[in-house]
């Protein structure tokens, strides 16, 4: 068998049957369909149970809630498939999504094929941030990839089918449940550290469904905590695979703190975002991620953030990312 799909499911009623329904229509079948229900107390058990029972190659597990992360290490666990491809329970796949896939595997018999994805249930335009440029990536070439990766816009598990055996599938990851921010990230680093071989497609092959309440819509606090333990291991890794990634991941560690700022002032009023700033401050303070900045060439705008966190200027900080918000609009 090629293919595992693997799909957790959470509370997915009002949109799962559509995201099944899209690997129905597939036109390459060497593949199985893994529904992992993660303790959902709406009809998600069911609608899934009565799409197996009519598919005989889908399997579903019903567990009690462990969150995303964990939900999608079980059907890992339980894969029989070749590679992996991942699809969230309100999103799809294009019906041509496994046959193009294929065809690459075929052709170059990599480890990990990327693909684009669309907001547009239409799969007519990419909204892929940052695209590592079309092509295989083998041998010297797949630090190339790996420095993409680091880049921290090539992260998500649903946008590349990987090869079964580059994941640390018996790894315990008990540490980590429940942590929702930076989830993709984290399971991808080991991947990365044990891949060879990426070929980067322009297909645009997923449909990934806007979610104004999804887990990173809003600041919360365990994001903050989520950071902090999948930095520390993101850096780990990166140190590793030589120095340019190392201070590519720095980079990116940065902005991490930097764009939960960025949540942060787009609702809350300046009482409220100081207490998210010294947060985050004291945060990256304790991880060494301000010393660390200092080394790191960065755009304008997120300098002067930077400079405002060093130096504990919450309210010019809170003033910059207000105007940012409006240009942006």
């Amino acid at each position: 068998m090629l293919f595992s799909i693997i799909i957790p499911a959470f509370n997915a009623e009002k949109y799962l049957y559509n995201s099944l329904e899209s690997v129905h229509v597939q036109i390459f079948t060497d593949y199985e369909t893994i529904i992992v229900d993660d303790g959902s107390t709406d009809k998600t058990g069911q609608i899934a149970d009565l799409f197996a029972e009519k598919n005989s190659q889908t399997h579903v597990i019903h567990q009690k809630n462990e969150g995303l992360l964990l939900a999608r290490r079980v059907g890992l666990q339980a894969a029989s498939g070749k590679y992996a491809v991942f699809l969230d329970a309100d999103d799809a796949l294009c019906s041509t999504a496994l046959r193009d896939i294929a065809d690459v595997i075929h052709k170059y018999n990599v480890d990990i094929v990327s693909f684009r994805y669309s907001r547009q249930d239409d799969f007519l335009t990419s909204d892929s941030p940052s695209p590592l440029a079309v092509g295989l990536y083998d041998g010297n070439r797949f630090e190339e990839a790996r420095l993409h990766f680091c880049k921290g816009r090539f992260n998500e598990m649903w946008g590349k089918a990987i090869k079964l055996s580059c994941f640390d599938r018996d790894a315990d990851y008990s540490n980590y449940a429940r942590l929702m921010h930076g989830e993709d990230l984290l399971q991808l680093l080991p991947v990365f550290d044990s891949a060879h071989s990426l070929y980067s497609s322009d297909r645009i092959l997923y449909f990934y469904r806007p979610n104004d309440f999804a887990s990173t819509a809003r600041y919360k606090s365990s994001q903050l905590s989520d950071i902090r333990k999948v930095n520390a291991r993101f850096l780990s890794f990166a140190m590793k695979w030589g120095n340019t990634c190392y201070q590519t991941a720095c980079h990116g560690e940065i902005m991490q703190y930097i764009n939960l700022l960025k949540i942060a002032v787009s609702y809350l009023s300046y009482a409220s975002f100081g207490d998210v700033f010294r947060s985050i401050r004291k945060a990256m303070d304790d991880e060494g991620c301000l010393a660390r900045a200092q080394q790191c060439q960065l755009r304008i705008d997120n300098s002067i953030i930077v400079f405002c966190l060093m130096h504990d200027f919450c309210y010019l900080a809170f003033l910059v990312l207000k105007i940012i918000n409006c240009i942006k609009r």
